[in-house]
């Protein structure tokens, strides 16, 4: 116990005398001491947030295959030509010059 307590004695006082040498150390001493705190919380949102949109996924599942309708025979797909203009000029009429 004793150990501990004189390694956070020993960095209070560098972190105290670094203080006193100047404000630009503070702040590297401040933007040091607070990243792994950053890297702490975004990977806990990171865990936290894949785990619940995986909770959401796994339960709209049934619903959404209760949701589809099956289609029609008679309905035709519609689908996107790949060269759309080619079929565009052929159906226009040519006009005379």
């Amino acid at each position: 116990m004793e150990k501990i307590s004189s390694f956070f004695n020993s960095i209070w006082d560098i972190i105290s005398a670094k203080h006193q040498e100047g404000i630009f150390n503070t702040i590297c001493l401040g933007v040091l001491l607070g990243l792994p705190l950053l890297v702490v919380l975004t990977l806990l949102f990171i865990c936290c947030h894949c785990c619940c949109s995986r909770l959401s996924k796994s339960g709209q599942q049934p619903e959404r295959n209760k949701r589809k309708k099956k289609k029609r025979k008679d309905e035709e797909d519609l689908w996107i030509s790949a060269q759309p203009k080619l079929l565009q000029l052929e159906k226009r009429p040519s006009l005379a010059v």
